[in-house]
């Protein structure tokens, strides 16, 4: 899950402290999960000290409860065992160890283990790993100019990584002056969608409602019409990096092993799903509406 991903990353470098209320806000938002339990078990675990050893043993043993065959949790746990130790971690560590022996030599049971949905085959189009690699990148550094400057020093680092070219010019059109409503959409992308779209909805209702002149209408499209403005962004950064002459890797460059990996790039979620079945259904009865107030029109 995006999430997931999201926390994972803030961990990486080094941001202990906003991978665990990343992770905590997404157990409160979309419900238990062993890979947000295990990430702010680690998070509290990276601290160092004996007060967030004990926390990350209580998160671990609540993700446990809910998830007992878990191997990402286990092996969490395990970990914080062996190297936090105390008077009752040692023994659990090789009763952890155990467990991971057992769940190794045989498939785990649950639905984590079913069948691969239909989606499990296909990869991400190219727009969707770009939006996801910049979101990233924007949520663990935050200031776009800096990330920008971060991903090209990561880019002239590895020459040969394509992805990191692509993020490299991406994040550099992002972070021109103007730009802030295409950031918005691939910062938090439901809500620049549910806002767009929003626009979109109201502004055409009002001028059904008001008996407004139609070509007032157009006024609605300003909201929309960002996502072709946004697609044509990336287009064009996919292009440029594509282009770009081939050099030797730079030696030495500042911030490199800080930079966030890139993760594979998640399914969509059942409630991005949710939110484009729900904007498609309120355009189209907003549509519905419009064509009724406006016969022959």
């Amino acid at each position: 899950m995006a999430a997931c991903a999201d926390a994972e990353a803030l961990l990486r470098a080094g941001r202990t402290s906003a991978a665990r209320k990343a992770a905590r806000a997404a157990l409160y938002t979309d419900g238990p999960d062993p890979c947000l339990y295990a990430l702010l078990g680690r998070a509290h675990a990276a601290e160092g000290d004996a007060d967030h050893a004990d926390r990350a043993e209580a998160v671990f043993r609540e993700g446990l409860a809910a998830f007992p065959d878990d191997l990402g949790l286990l092996t969490a746990y395990t970990v914080l065992c062996q190297t936090a130790p105390g008077p009752a971690r040692t023994s659990r560590a090789a009763e952890l160890a155990a467990r991971l022996g057992e769940l190794g030599a045989a498939p785990l049971p649950g639905p984590a283990r079913g069948p691969a949905s239909p989606e499990a085959g296909r990869r991400p189009s190219a727009s969707r790993v770009q939006r996801h690699d910049a979101r990233l990148v924007l949520t663990v550094i935050g200031h776009p100019a800096g990330a920008a400057q971060r991903a090209w020093d990561r880019a002239r680092a590895t020459p040969g990584d394509d992805r990191t070219a692509v993020l490299a010019e991406t994040l550099t059109a992002l972070a021109r002056r103007g730009r802030a409503p295409l950031r918005l959409l691939v910062r938090a992308p439901l809500t620049g969608v549910l806002g767009c779209w929003a626009w979109f909805v109201a502004t055409l209702l009002v001028v059904a409602a008001l008996h407004l002149p139609v070509w007032t209408g157009l006024a609605a499209l300003l909201g929309p019409a960002l996502f072709p403005l946004l697609y044509g962004m990336l287009r064009a950064a996919r292009r440029r990096a594509g282009r770009r002459d081939p050099a030797a890797p730079a030696v030495g460059v500042a911030g490199v092993d800080a930079f966030p990996a890139l993760p594979a790039v998640p399914r969509y979620t059942a409630r991005e799903r949710v939110t484009a079945g729900l904007v498609v259904l309120a355009v189209a009865l907003t549509l519905g509406v419009v064509a009724a107030r406006f016969p022959g029109r």
